[in-house]
């Protein structure tokens, strides 16, 4: 990587980058960029910054581009506060630099109109995606030449989300995550299930979701819905289930971090069909696609993974194994960093 580079986007708090860098939590690629792969690293959530906030976007953005302004090659890692970056960078900066973006949402039509129609996508060498078919809208709907957009996938850690074969499983299935969840499908699916189905419904940036579903619904006996607090729960969550569920209510980039820690744990995984997250569950052979809103079709993968728990492991061994050849977070570092070795120094 050049000397003059860095690594701006919404990052990890502190405690989270120095959990995971003395291997007490995950490792993302924020953390794996604070050990120095680029020159200068500036995170949101380091300092005390809310991504959904308009406003710390934009305070954010200039104060980036003021402390990187000498840096001739960044990643932008998050479209918001990229998008307004590139606003500064077309504004205040008069030489052309090397830049990268990771376009995360390309079916947001605020991406489209801010990277297409306004033009900010023009300062950008080159587009990371995160599945096939987000590289297919960039190319065919934002107008962007194929050669300038790399699919990277994601990334899991796949050491510290990892089988654990002493531990014993039960009859029992879990989901995890609050971003574009149907757990009104699960729930329903779940429903006079013989198993019990635990929901960590929450995410680690901002809300959980247990609160406003379960309000909206009583739920099953058999079924439990709140938050799990921590990566080690949520881990100890995985390994005690036999199948773990990934019910997606819109066809957009969502639920590929939790199907990614089922496959690393050696869990079969149940994703809904969405063009948007193609190629990470292979249909039969990792785990199973179900149509939306279909709480019997879901039900019925259920029941087989039950009830079939030789040919589920096998499938979580096949999971496993994809997950370490193909997401893991050294693989996914090696393809952000791939445009830039390309480019040359």
């Amino acid at each position: 990587m050049p000397k003059d580079s860095a690594y701006i986007g919404v990052g990890e708090p502190v405690s989270r980058v120095n959990d995971a860098l003395e291997k007490k939590g995950p490792m993302g690629e924020f953390a794996a960029m604070s050990r120095g792969v680029f020159t200068q690293v500036l995170s949101m959530a380091q300092r005390g910054l809310n991504p959904a906030s308009n406003v710390d976007c934009a305070r954010f953005a200039l104060a980036a581009w003021r402390e990187t302004r000498e840096h001739q090659n960044l990643f932008l890692a998050e479209e918001f506060p990229a998008i307004q970056f590139l606003g500064v960078d077309r504004l205040l900066s008069r030489r052309k630099r090397r830049i990268v973006l990771l376009v995360h949402n390309v079916s947001s039509k605020k991406r489209w109109l801010a990277l297409a129609k306004l033009g900010l996508g023009k300062r950008v060498d080159h587009f990371l995606c995160l599945s096939p078919h987000s590289q297919r809208v960039l190319v065919e709907q934002y107008g962007l030449p194929p050669e300038r957009v790399s699919v990277i996938y994601s990334r899991v850690d796949t050491a510290y989300f990892q089988p654990r074969p002493e531990q014993p499983t039960k009859r029992q299935v879990c989901a995890a995550g609050a971003v574009n969840r149907d757990y009104d499908s699960l729930i329903e699916a779940a429903t006079g299930l013989d198993a019990e189905v635990k929901i960590a419904a929450d995410t680690v940036w901002r809300y959980s979701v247990a609160g406003k579903q379960t309000q909206a619904r009583p739920l099953p006996p058999n079924v439990e819905m709140r938050s799990w607090g921590t990566y080690a729960n949520l881990r100890q969550l995985y390994a005690e289930s036999r199948v773990v569920v990934v019910p997606l209510a819109r066809p957009i980039i969502s639920g590929i971090t939790v199907a990614l820690e089922g496959m690393a744990m050696g869990k079969p995984v149940i994703l809904t069909r969405n063009p948007y997250v193609e190629g990470f569950i292979e249909d039969g052979v990792t785990g199973f696609h179900v149509e939306p809103s279909n709480p019997a079709q879901l039900r019925e993968r259920i029941r087989w993974l039950l009830d079939h728990p030789e040919e589920a492991e096998a499938m979580g061994r096949r999971g496993r194994q994809k997950a370490e050849r193909d997401f893991s977070v050294e693989r996914y570092v090696e393809r952000i960093l791939a445009p830039f070795s390309a480019a040359g120094p």
